[in-house]
């Protein structure tokens, strides 16, 4: 199987891609046990896909940002057009927002896709305010070393994305070159929450050879004053 370029794997996934993974399942489970209280935040999801995930934050302001016009209007109609929320189009390596202008910046199961971190987390470093707080989760390398690959389903075929393996060093390395402080680490693995995806596809043999596979990386940093 060739893997599709981002753009191209994001456009074809567009239509279908609100319906919940396991990944992402898991992936909303490691932000939510490191996020903050959000009321008075004011939030930036880099990398917001479609918007689902700016829906229900709490958030005082939200702002998401894609590289991919078909997710963003994909998400037309998904309740995100409201006040305190807007959504924009633009790079993760180039984001178009000015310093220091949120409390909390989400970059979720993006940077996999970068085959370079460093300017993804400089952006990430500069958009946050002292003090503020960016999650990063990542496909997890030993995922990758059992054989997965983030892959999708559309028009009756799955196609895999161009993806590059990170490891926690360079992580730690990219954030702190940007003044970045690890805050907290989550693994997520495969187990009993997520079991029902692997219901719905007939996959349960798949399903006991995966159980306790890390499958997520999840970081936190926080931002040094």
């Amino acid at each position: 199987m060739t893997a599709l370029g981002v753009r191209e794997a994001y456009r074809l996934w567009a239509p279908t891609y609100a319906a919940e993974t396991a990944i992402s399942s898991i992936d909303a489970a490691l932000v939510g046990e490191l996020t903050p209280d959000l009321s008075t935040a004011r939030l930036l999801d880099a990398g917001c896909g479609e918007g689902r995930r700016l829906r229900d934050t709490g958030a005082a302001r939200t702002v998401g940002v894609d590289l991919s016009p078909e997710m963003l209007q994909a998400g037309v109609g998904l309740d995100i057009d409201r006040p305190g929320l807007r959504t924009l189009q633009g790079d993760v390596r180039a984001l178009p927002l000015p310093d220091r202008a949120f409390d909390v910046v989400w970059c979720r199961l993006v940077v996999g896709h970068l085959r370079e971190i460093e300017q993804a987390y400089a952006e990430l470093g500069r958009v946050v305010d002292h003090g503020g707080l960016v999650v990063v989760t990542d496909f997890h390398p030993e995922a990758q070393a059992a054989g997965h690959r983030r892959s999708f389903r559309a028009n009756g075929q799955v196609h895999e994305i161009e993806h590059y393996v990170h490891t926690l060093q360079s992580h730690l390395a990219a954030a702190g070159a940007v003044g970045l402080r690890l805050d907290a680490l989550r693994e997520g693995c495969v187990g009993p929450d997520v079991r029902e995806f692997y219901e719905r596809a007939d996959r349960l043999a798949q399903y006991r050879e995966h159980v306790g596979l890390p499958v997520v990386l999840a970081l936190a940093f926080r931002r040094e004053g």
